[in-house]
């Protein structure tokens, strides 16, 4: 079983900057990079985004190139072997990626790279020459006898202090995961991979808004995205959701396309939104659901007197996306070598 970790695992700190979730990474020449995304989507660890990347006496320049692409945009650049710490965690040859060019929205800027922390089964190919899986940071923390279990658990601080429960700083563990931070059980569930997409991948029993029913019978696929602010629905349950309120509409930031409801609306007469898995509910009230004000201006959102949601529709791929908006208000913890994911309401 996933196994709870001692004062003496390594942390690091987190940020929630609302469109990405941040952790310093150090490397290169005694280098922080202080806006470098967590990523529960992807395997791979690249940085100079934005600030300059300057090899050190630890960095070793091994002639290959990186190129990858996600589906805000793409990056290639120089390999390195490197030295790397973040928080109190430090490895000494951990493949790190140089950017050179990028192509990424803007309102992840300012960026510095991306930390991947799912199965290093996805980063295959990705170096030149390389046709196998590369360590993950995680991978070479284990290889390296820094952490004695493949496994990490985070708190994702809250864009929203003033709705409870949930932290206000937030924090990544390195070989384990924090009992005195669990309320009640942890809900373990099997990582299911069946598409060979080597993600966070598992199966939940069903979605509710109120006491509605908005998602198929059945199990249904979901995935945890750090990478992604929004609770992406399929269009069925994210329709369902629209239907249910009257006077209930459809917007667009950007490219993305989410719920919003109506002024005449206050947010006691607005249904919880419930995740069933393993047994256990996991629930947001509409106040946890709903877009604070205070990130209107970085989402470029009027204040109309409307209530925006962070849910959005990812059309047909998926049941659900679970994003920083869900993970803030739930503990959630990553075992690679059990492949198994759990979740728990906070202490």
């Amino acid at each position: 079983m996933p196994v709870r970790a001692s004062l003496a695992n390594p942390s690091a700190p987190l940020s929630n900057q609302i469109f990405k979730l941040t952790v310093p990474v150090t490397t290169g020449n005694g280098q922080t990079f202080e806006n470098v995304l967590l990523d529960t989507g992807s395997s791979f660890l690249w940085v100079n985004a934005s600030t300059p990347y300057v090899p050190g006496p630890n960095s070793v320049d091994t002639g290959k190139t990186f190129g990858l692409g996600y589906e805000e945009g793409s990056a290639t650049g120089a390999m390195y072997l490197d030295t790397v710490t973040i928080g109190s965690a430090t490895v000494t040859n951990q493949y790190v990626g140089v950017a050179n060019w990028t192509s990424l929205p803007d309102d992840l800027s300012p960026l510095d790279g991306f930390l991947g922390l799912s199965f290093n089964g996805s980063n295959a190919h990705l170096i030149s020459g390389i046709d196998t899986p590369t360590n993950t940071f995680v991978d070479t923390l284990v290889q390296e006898g820094v952490i004695d279990h493949e496994i990490w658990s985070m708190v994702v601080p809250s864009v929203n202090t003033a709705v409870g429960p949930q932290p206000s700083e937030g924090e990544i563990m390195f070989g384990g995961y924090d009992e005195s931070k669990v309320q009640g059980d942890v809900t373990w569930l099997d990582v299911i991979n069946p598409y060979n997409d080597y993600a966070w991948d598992f199966t939940m029993d069903g979605m509710f808004f109120g006491d509605t029913l908005i998602s198929n019978d059945g199990d249904l696929y979901v995935d945890t995205d750090s990478g992604a602010i929004w609770i992406g629905l399929n269009i069925y349950s994210y329709l369902a959701i629209e239907q249910a309120v009257p006077g209930a509409t459809q917007v667009q930031v950007g490219e993305q396309y989410f719920i919003t409801f109506p002024a005449n609306t206050t947010l006691a007469d607005l249904p919880p939104f419930q995740c069933s898995m393993g047994g256990q509910n996991f629930t947001l009230t509409a106040e946890q659901y709903i877009i604070p004000p205070s990130a209107y201006p970085i989402m470029n959102i009027t204040d109309d007197g409307r209530h925006y949601s962070w849910f959005a529709t990812i059309g047909f791929q998926r049941d659900a996306t679970l994003g920083q908006a869900w993970l803030q208000f739930f503990y959630s913890i990553y075992d690679v070598e059990n492949k198994k994911i759990g979740f728990a309401n906070y202490a």
